[in-house]
């Protein structure tokens, strides 16, 4: 596991800031700068609430970004969480402005505060991104449902896509539709009947560096959707072979030790 926020220095995900070469933190020393310029010529309240905006803006890219350029992390990584990356870039930004006026670190410390809020917000969920996921998964594995789902999957496993409502759905969509192609449309109706029953008890246990994404009624849709649109891919008798009760026996044995939707 990832040694905890209070060793900065030493913390893998964590990268230097370069003062010198990155357009966001110059974006953001810029903004803060001209909010502090502006207070001091007591500019109108309409300039002071536009530079406050700036620095939201500057500090949420800023944060941001370097949170997406951070790695897949290993399935039993759990720190460290989107609050203390946060918080530890967030400090970076502060340390910068160490001398600046307490009424400009305020500002500062505010534009973090939401920033971590939004971070840790699930998206909303939203029909044309989940399809754009499943298409993209699709088309770079040449139809291969598997390593599809493997993709977005490893997606979720990267510290910006921890609360990717839209992602998390399409990665289940495709994981019901592997259940299927593995063995049946009635063993994957079943797991994902027991793992949405699961979810709305709140029992699903973390299963990944990210949180568990919470129940949706357009889950549970895309999850049934997964399973019934891989069963009509095959023929008749790959149904009917596949509809054998030893198939459908088995293949409940089998997912009750590999099923690991999260």
């Amino acid at each position: 596991m990832v040694a905890p926020l209070n060793a900065v220095s030493s913390l893998a995900y964590l990268r230097p800031i370069d003062d010198g070469g990155s357009s966001d933190v110059s974006t953001t020393d810029a903004a803060i700068a001209k909010y502090t310029t502006d207070v001091n010529n007591h500019e109108s309240p309409a300039v002071i609430n536009a530079d406050r905006q700036a620095i939201e803006t500057a500090v949420n890219a800023e944060i941001g970004d370097q949170i997406a350029g951070l790695p897949i992390r290993n399935k039993t990584e759990r720190e460290p969480t989107i609050q203390q990356l946060v918080d530890s870039y967030g400090k970076s930004i502060l340390d910068r402005h160490e001398r600046d006026p307490a009424i400009t670190k305020e500002v500062v410390e505010g534009a973090i505060g939401d920033y971590r809020q939004q971070a840790t917000t699930w998206t909303p969920e939203d029909r044309s991104k989940i399809d754009a996921y499943i298409k993209g998964a699709m088309d770079r594995h040449g139809g291969d449902i598997q390593k599809a789902f493997e993709d977005l999957r490893d997606q979720r496993w990267t510290p910006s896509h921890f609360y990717d409502s839209n992602l998390a759905i399409a990665a289940d969509y495709l994981r019901a539709r592997w259940e299927t192609q593995k063995y049946n449309n009635q063993v994957a109706d079943i797991e994902v009947g027991m793992y949405l029953d699961k979810k709305k008890k709140n029992e699903i246990p973390q299963n990944g560096p990210g949180p568990v994404s919470q129940y949706s009624s357009l889950q549970e849709e895309y999850m049934y959707k997964g399973v019934e649109d891989q069963w009509n891919t095959l023929h008749w008798w790959e149904q009917m072979f596949l509809s054998d009760s030893s198939t459908t026996i088995g293949g409940l044995a089998a997912a009750a030790f590999e099923n690991d939707i999260s």
